[in-house]
């Protein structure tokens, strides 16, 4: 058996290597590779449900109760009763958490376009549509 040719062993690995990657260079920034999923989701998405940021930020519910805790300790991120259901949280950033997204932005974007470096723009199309089929599979198990 080889480990290289197991699509779930190199996808752990490309994971585990990025996150490291930008661990060590948004250490400055005091925010865990989380709290940065957190704060992109609710940047690209806007408002969100506990449970739609679980989906997102890749979390349990206990985790990400405990990241929103300190995230809001931090007042980056608000959470409010939603007005549709008020059995739920509605978590938004807060001007504080559009700064921090404004730092982490741009090493994040660099990191990603170094993941990408080689490969022509038919084969990044190519390889981001091969990757989200494997998701898609991944889903109906």
């Amino acid at each position: 058996m080889d480990l290289e040719q197991m699509p779930s062993f190199l996808l752990n690995h490309i994971v585990h290597q990025y996150h490291q990657t930008l661990q060590s260079r948004l250490k400055s920034v005091g925010v865990s590779t989380l709290k940065m999923r957190i704060i992109i989701s609710l940047k690209i998405y806007g408002r969100l449900t506990v449970n739609e940021l679980c989906g997102y930020a890749i979390a349990e519910q206990p985790t990400m109760s405990r990241a929103l805790d300190s995230l809001e300790t931090q007042k980056l991120v608000d959470r409010q009763i939603s007005l549709e259901d008020s059995r739920l949280r509605v978590v938004s950033l807060t001007p504080a958490g559009q700064r921090v997204f404004d730092k982490i932005h741009p090493e994040i974007s660099r990191v990603n376009d170094s993941m990408m470096e080689g490969l022509g723009a038919a084969e990044q199309r190519a390889f981001l549509g091969a990757l989200r089929r494997v998701l898609a599979n991944l889903r109906t198990l």
